[in-house]
């Protein structure tokens, strides 16, 4: 089994010591050259911040931080809160950290064991000559070769599923409230389908687990690559 997942904007400050992973190392270094050398509108355009003092924070931050962490435990938005890493069993956790593609819109598809640095790039934005869709069309055949013959589930938002488009069958989910389908608070409720996926160890009983989080499978949805899971929240 292969999960795809979205990154989240917010982030930790890492306390690992240890070096990038070397297809990722030049990444690093082209992004804090940039960083280091930009004016600060420049950084306000890549940041997504508008204040000074937000800008050069993250910069020093950027600059001045040399430790990484797992991209698992790096992220800190909404989903990776329902996720709550920490909270699951060892074996839950080993699960997730050898099975789950985290797409970064900065270091491409990486492993929640990969480890990274902190980082701050808005998404759809770029930096000098780097832009997000010209990395993953360089990765393509490399996340092909990773996803041949797996069982997969998509979890990633719009935006990373343009990124990147699976080329074998994989499952996807959509939630409804109130008859409207679920867009910005969505990231919160796939958090919670990867829980269930860390607590199942797979796939197996992932239906009747979500029902304990209000979440009933309503219908699905078959083309020809994709199943779609659509469920009601209650």
């Amino acid at each position: 089994m292969k999960i795809l997942f979205s990154p989240s904007e917010s982030k930790k400050i890492p306390s690992q010591k240890g070096a990038l992973c070397p297809h990722l190392q030049e990444i690093n270094r082209q992004y804090r050259a940039f960083v280091q050398e930009a004016h600060w509108r420049e950084l306000q355009k890549s940041f997504g911040y508008k204040k000074i003092d937000e800008i050069e924070k993250t910069r020093d931050l950027i600059l001045s931080h040399q430790c990484v962490e797992e991209s698992i435990r790096l992220y800190d938005g909404v989903a990776y809160e329902a996720l709550s890493f920490e909270e699951l069993r060892e074996e839950e956790r080993e699960f997730l950290l050898q099975n789950v593609l985290i797409f970064s819109n900065l270091f491409g598809a990486v492993y929640a064991k990969e480890r990274l640095p902190f980082y701050r790039l808005k998404q759809g934005e770029g930096f000098g000559e780097f832009e997000s869709k010209k990395l993953y069309q360089s990765l393509e055949k490399k996340i092909d070769k990773e996803l041949e013959d797996e069982f997969v589930v998509d979890l990633r938002a719009e935006f990373y599923k343009k990124l990147y488009k699976i080329k074998s069958h994989y499952f996807t989910f959509e939630f409804l409230k109130d008859g409207k389908k679920v867009s910005h608070y969505a990231k919160y409720y796939r958090g919670i389908v990867l829980r269930e996926l860390a607590k199942n160890l797979g796939f197996d009983s992932l239906k009747d687990q979500l029902m304990e989080h209000h979440l009933v499978l309503d219908s699905t949805r078959e083309d020809r690559k994709c199943t779609t899971m659509i469920f009601v929240i209650l």
